[in-house]
């Protein structure tokens, strides 16, 4: 309970600091001394203005300046505009046929990830239509982000894909392999946007430090999951076994080792994993890439395939609930620039977090029709993840 209060905490505040970065309307940054003033007309016009009329003091102050001159304020770099687009602005001039594009094509990453969930079910011997592995992956989507509390859709998945088989773990070891499978390939394919920006000199060098230095990490942190769960021999260098046998999953942990030598034996198998999950990221990121289309952001196409695995990659990590204040908080770490105001940045990460909401839905049917689901703590005592007192 305390950890969980903890990540809520640690969430509102993250989002504190995003909304501190956020204007509602559109607004000026003063050369005076840098502070920023919501504009509430310009005259003659936003596209060329001369005077301004500006709204000082609280959000909830009514009465407005006198008339400034637009001269005053700071352009926008590579411009002759001083005006800067705020939220309202961003979501009023949205185009309504990209953001459709955005949402249709996020659709078809679900079917695509429920192949190759089944392509390591069958691999790790259980077998299931591919109609079943579809409907637990819309309903893994559901509880994900949809549903809030401790049940969460990986559990889930892994409770019912467990009643096709008599090995508990291989059912846990699927959903594990297929989560960090998916974030290593996401963080491959940052890497190698990385090496295409830099050669092509898409972007200054300096501006590639950060990126560069997160993937490094991720990489490092992934290489050391995959040995634990391959390698029993290094397993045992370490002695980790007095650690493992210490929690609620040993018996788990020490039939991995059994599971993932059928992942090591079974090459193709894990070729076409890889293969198919690279498609579910292109895919998904192009979704993300029309959403922003449609908010008009001035975000190059190599950018989203760059930054959105990194961002998803480290929102994986849980520290807040469904990295609710992470992810955007790393959205305008990366996006946000004088013409890509942090302002716009927040509407694209906020209609991003709406796509999987929107169709994590249909696993609500899944849920209603299918047997019903038991308390959290049920499901780990039959999973074997609590030890029974």
């Amino acid at each position: 309970m305390l950890l969980l209060v903890g990540k809520v905490l640690v969430a509102v505040g993250l989002l504190a600091w995003v909304v501190s970065q956020v204007h509602w309307h559109d607004y000026v940054v003063a050369k005076s001394n840098g502070k920023s003033y919501a504009v509430l007309q310009a005259i003659p016009s936003a596209a060329a203005p001369e005077k301004l009329l500006l709204k000082t003091g609280p959000p909830w102050a009514r009465q407005p300046t006198q008339p400034r001159d637009a001269a005053d304020f700071q352009p926008i770099p590579g411009t002759n505009q001083v005006i800067r687009t705020g939220f309202a602005s961003s979501i009023a001039e949205l185009r309504p046929s990209l953001l459709a594009a955005g949402f249709a094509a996020f659709f078809f990453t679900m079917p695509v990830v429920a192949v190759r969930w089944r392509v390591l079910l069958r691999t790790a011997q259980i077998h299931i239509p591919l109609w079943e592995a579809m409907r637990l992956t819309f309903l893994g989507q559901f509880f994900n982000t949809v549903v809030p509390g401790t049940v969460g859709g990986d559990l889930v998945k892994a409770y019912y894909v467990s009643k096709h088989t008599t090995n508990k773990a291989a059912a846990l070891i699927s959903v594990m392999m297929d989560r960090v499978l998916g974030l290593t390939e996401l963080t491959l394919l940052a890497g190698v946007m990385l090496v295409l920006v830099r050669a092509g000199r898409l972007a200054e060098g300096s501006d590639l430090r950060l990126p560069a230095t997160m993937i490094l990490l991720i990489l490092g942190g992934m290489a050391a999951v995959f040995a634990f769960l391959f390698s029993a021999r290094l397993r045992g260098l370490l002695r980790l076994q007095k650690l493992y046998q210490r929690l609620p999953l040993a018996d788990h942990i020490a039939a991995a080792g059994r599971v993932t030598h059928l992942y090591r034996q079974n090459v193709p198998s894990m070729v076409k994993a890889i293969f198919i999950t690279t498609l579910a990221h292109v895919i998904w990121i192009s979704s993300i890439l029309l959403t922003g289309k449609s908010l008009s952001l001035p975000i190059p196409w190599h950018a989203y395939f760059l930054y959105i695995p990194l961002i998803y990659t480290i929102g994986a990590v849980p520290l807040t609930p469904g990295g609710v204040g992470l992810v955007e908080k790393f959205y305008l770490v990366f996006f946000a620039t004088a013409i890509c105001t942090p302002s716009r940045v927040l509407a694209l990460a906020l209609l991003v977090r709406l796509t999987p909401i929107v169709w994590g839905l249909p696993g609500a049917v899944v849920a209603i029709t299918g047997p019903k689901l038991p308390k959290a703590e049920a499901m780990q005592a039959e999973l074997g993840l609590k030890r029974q007192s």
